[in-house]
């Protein structure tokens, strides 16, 4: 006997609206397993962290198979590819003008520290873009070559701590590889302390055509000869260069360049270095700049004249440099919010010199 069944209208509306859940319940599954990131992935996380000493438990989340909700893993929404590794130490060492800030505890620092080594399994993300290792404790390791295969990457944080042991030896010229680079902090947060990190030749900087930051404070570069500076010229996307603590010379600051590519730079830190000549000439074409620190190095007879031609100046630091004599004006820097003159041998008062500032309207 066959057997009919009839719906009415709202019947096959109710009908009709189950159906869509069903299918977008089946849709939102699927979605979830694109998400879920891929097995080869999870498994060179998994190596990755076998070579880690992690006292703190900072990667006990790294358990299961959905990786894309590990703790500082972030993956592609649409491909479930691993696209961030995140693991900068969640207690960081305080920035140089924070040094003695007393409240800051080494206990907690050392024991939120990352330690042990790099594994290569890190290869296995291919689509890594963003890499954030900083201020862990990697006691003695030299920065793996292997980081230079990383090609996807714009974002490379290895900045480190050298009182406490990271990095050693020179930096990889196979970082040069990294031509998507937009950010790279290779700097040493510990300023008191002289870094084991160095670089003979800063010339695979040149191929990093893309990159807009650049830390290298803390590094010896004073073996680079003047190929810092030539690399640099190459990095016409630069915004913002530190260079402090490095070691750099006189002789690896030349007075003039043929040409100028990184006249976009907004910020320049080559304090505490030791460029014992005159300010270079090529310094007041970066007519973009908003922060300036020289401080710490003894200039060969500065002078502040020049100065009026950076007109887009906010911080401006000259802390030590050498400065002599009245203190003149030296023009309508009328930008400017803060001007660091300390430990400098000037005579007399300042009211001359403030009044070149008497045409600026706030």
């Amino acid at each position: 006997m066959d057997i009919y069944v009839y719906f009415n209208p709202i019947s096959r509306l109710i009908l009709q609206f189950l159906l869509l859940l069903i299918l977008a319940s089946s849709c939102l599954n699927t979605s979830s397993t694109v998400e879920s990131c891929m097995e080869e992935e999870r498994q060179a996380l998994l190596n990755f962290k076998q070579d880690l000493i992690d006292r703190s438990g900072r990667l006990s989340s790294w358990v299961g198979h959905q990786c894309c909700e590990w703790s500082g893993i972030s993956c592609n929404n649409h491909t479930g590819r691993i696209v961030r590794l995140d693991l900068r130490n969640p207690y960081p060492y305080p920035p140089f003008s924070e040094f003695y800030d007393y409240s800051w505890n080494y206990t907690k620092f050392n024991e939120s520290c990352l330690g042990g080594k790099l594994h290569p399994s890190l290869l296995g993300l291919k689509h890594l873009s963003y890499l954030d290792l900083s201020q862990n404790c990697f006691h003695g390791i030299h920065i793996p070559n292997f980081i230079g295969d990383l090609t996807s990457l714009r974002y490379l944080n290895l900045s480190y701590v050298s009182r406490y042991g990271s990095f050693v030896g020179e930096i990889p010229p196979s970082l040069g590889n990294l031509s998507n680079l937009n950010y790279l902090d290779l700097s040493d947060a510990d300023y008191d302390y002289i870094s084991d990190v160095y670089s003979k030749s800063l010339n695979w900087l040149s191929h990093l055509s893309s990159l807009k930051y650049l830390n290298l404070g803390g590094a010896n570069l004073n073996n680079t000869a003047v190929s810092w500076l030539h690399a640099v010229n190459m990095l016409p996307s630069l915004l913002e260069l530190r260079l402090s603590f490095c070691q750099i010379d006189g002789n690896q600051v030349p007075l003039s360049l043929p040409t100028i590519n990184f006249t976009s730079l907004l910020v320049l830190d080559v304090s505490y270095n030791d460029i014992n000549s005159s300010f270079p000439k090529w310094l007041f074409n970066l007519t973009s700049l908003t922060e300036l620190d020289l401080g710490g190095n003894p200039f060969l007879r500065p002078s502040l004249e020049e100065f009026v031609r950076l007109k887009a100046l906010e911080h401006l630091d000259l802390w030590g440099i050498g400065l002599k004599g009245q203190l003149l004006p030296f023009g309508n820097l009328c930008k400017l919010k803060s001007l660091r003159l300390a430990d400098n041998e000037f005579d007399g008062g300042i009211e001359e010199f403030l009044s070149g500032f008497s045409n600026c309207f706030f």
